[in-house]
């Protein structure tokens, strides 16, 4: 069974070799057009040799002829002759059909096969409701003048009436094979369709809550973050901190060295803060311009400042130079800390008119330093 699904995908995916997505999607739906009717003619040709190959010869010639044009379609697709094969594919199935049920008549059922043709056309074929509607018509009109104007009574080679009943049987089993597994294939089609449409979505809204310079989490990611954290300070026990981060001086920075010179320091400092924080929940956000503020929940004051101190002695040993600085000869940090006490809830206004009160205190006092709000 393995070996066998294996050459099917290999037929399938014959001619794709170097395509563009799109275009090896419809070469290998033309190459799975043309291996339903292959695949379903093989019974039949049995049937004809073991019955009675002299009788049937002139429809067992006409099949071989008609397998012989399956087997160049995927050969077409390979030589990039894609209008070809498709248009190969589409007229020789809908000829066999009609041609086998002349010889044969309407009793064996072979017109069924218009049915599964019609769905592969109108589920790959058109994203028109109209384009859908006509393919099965058109495959309604197709079995309808089979059925009429060949009856079994007055066909060329007639099936014996022992046979016929399970030739009938068996056409309509596989045509309602060929209708599943058509089915099962647009199924799969609409499911890859909307894992892709997810993952799209999903890294959409990823890239949609960073920062497009530093990699952080941009305002917006930082206010729900925020706002989810505040709200779980109604619980009892809960805590958080909030470290509002500037970069000392940096306007003279970027007048010094440069836009450029400053987008790389900032990457660095943001890059740094990154290393700080080690628990899934610790959020570090790019506040605006050179600020920064890293969210730190069930955080009590005594770990912030460890944090916060930690970011400030980490940014200055970068040792980014900063001749425009009056804290440091190179690039410094300074951090307001604003801390919650236990179940006394704040709103995330609170918390960041806090931490920007102790980051002024901190500015104040020389920069390049860690201060935390006091009441």
């Amino acid at each position: 069974m393995r070996t066998i699904l294996e050459w099917v995908a290999r037929m399938l995916s014959f001619g794709t070799e170097g395509q563009p997505r799109e275009r090896v999607r419809q070469i290998s739906l033309v190459n799975e057009l043309v291996l339903y009717p292959f695949t379903a003619t093989i019974p039949y040709q049995v049937f004809y040799l073991i019955d009675d190959p002299g009788y049937y010869l002139p429809l067992l010639l006409a099949n071989v002829g008609f397998m012989a044009c399956y087997a160049t379609v995927p050969f077409m697709n390979r030589a990039r002759l894609y209008r070809a094969a498709r248009n190969t594919a589409l007229g020789v199935v809908h000829i066999q059909i009609i041609v086998v049920t002349y010889f044969i008549g309407a009793g064996s059922g072979v017109h069924l096969f218009f049915f599964p043709i019609a769905t592969w056309l109108g589920l790959f074929s058109s994203s028109r409701r109209t384009g859908v509607v006509l393919s099965f018509g058109l495959a309604a009109f197709f079995f309808l003048l089979c059925h009429f104007l060949f009856p079994a009574e007055t066909a060329p080679l007639a099936i014996p009436e022992p046979a016929l009943p399970m030739m009938f049987a068996g056409s309509a089993i596989g045509a309602m094979i060929v209708g599943g597994v058509v089915a099962h294939r647009f199924r799969r089609e609409i499911d890859r369709a909307e894992a892709a449409l997810t993952r799209s979505n999903e890294e959409l809204a990823r890239l949609s809550g960073l920062d497009p310079l530093t990699g952080l989490a941009n305002r917006r990611t930082l206010d729900d973050c925020l706002a989810r954290e505040c709200a779980r300070l109604r619980r009892p026990g809960q805590q958080i901190a909030v470290l509002l981060c500037d970069v000392d001086h940096f306007k003279a920075y970027n007048d010094h060295y440069g836009h450029l010179a400053g987008d790389a320091c900032l990457k660095q400092v943001a890059e740094v803060l990154s290393t700080v924080v080690r628990r899934v929940n610790d959020v570090v956000a790019r506040y605006g311009g050179e600020e920064f503020v890293l969210v730190l929940p069930s955080t009590d004051c005594a770990g912030a400042l460890r944090v916060a101190e930690e970011a400030r002695a980490r940014v200055s040993a970068l040792r980014i130079p900063h001749e425009r600085s009056a804290a440091a000869p190179f690039v410094t940090l300074s951090v307001g800390v604003a801390c919650s006490e236990p179940a006394t809830p704040l709103s995330p206004e609170d918390l960041l008119r806090q931490a920007d009160a102790a980051l002024y205190e901190a500015k104040r006092a020389g920069r390049n330093r860690v201060v935390r709000y006091k009441a």
